[in-house]
């Protein structure tokens, strides 16, 4: 990953948190209604508000953590452990990695420079192949004959 890009990416992530966030969780909500019933509304939070403040928020503080310590490793830990977690709360692969992707649509509409939209698609390919690995291990680990 070029480190200078990788920086620089980090510093947007951060600046167009807020923003981005909103809008991912916006469309989370609209695509995916049943995740509206997993939020734990407080009475101070919408439905978005708050899923951009449990889901989207966390995966932009984690998108910010592999770019700057130049770490894809970082979200295995992360996704192996919100695969073990949240399908308890009815959150599935398919609203997992549509977050994912949404988030680096959000991403690629700032004006980027083309060694940081080079390191977005990296770091976006990278947990994208993560989660099919997760969840195609696990569930085929679960599918053990009985003996």
């Amino acid at each position: 990953m070029d480190e200078i890009a990788a920086t620089q990416l980090a510093r947007r992530v951060e600046e167009h948190r807020q923003a981005i966030a909103e809008r991912v969780a916006s469309r989370l909500l609209r695509a995916f209604p049943e995740l509206a019933h997993t939020l734990r509304l407080e009475e101070n939070y919408g439905p978005v508000e708050r899923m951009a403040e449990v889901s989207v928020r966390p995966l932009s503080d984690l998108i910010r953590a592999m770019l700057l310590f130049d770490a894809l490793e970082i979200a295995e830990t992360e996704l192996r452990w919100a695969r073990g977690v949240l399908p308890r709360w009815g959150v599935s692969y398919e609203h997992t990695t549509a977050m994912i992707r949404w988030y680096f649509e959000e991403l690629s509409r700032l004006p980027l420079s083309p060694a940081e939209r080079s390191v977005a698609s990296e770091v976006e390919r990278h947990l994208l192949n993560l989660m099919v690995r997760l969840y195609r291990t696990t569930e085929s680990s679960s599918r053990t004959v009985p003996v």
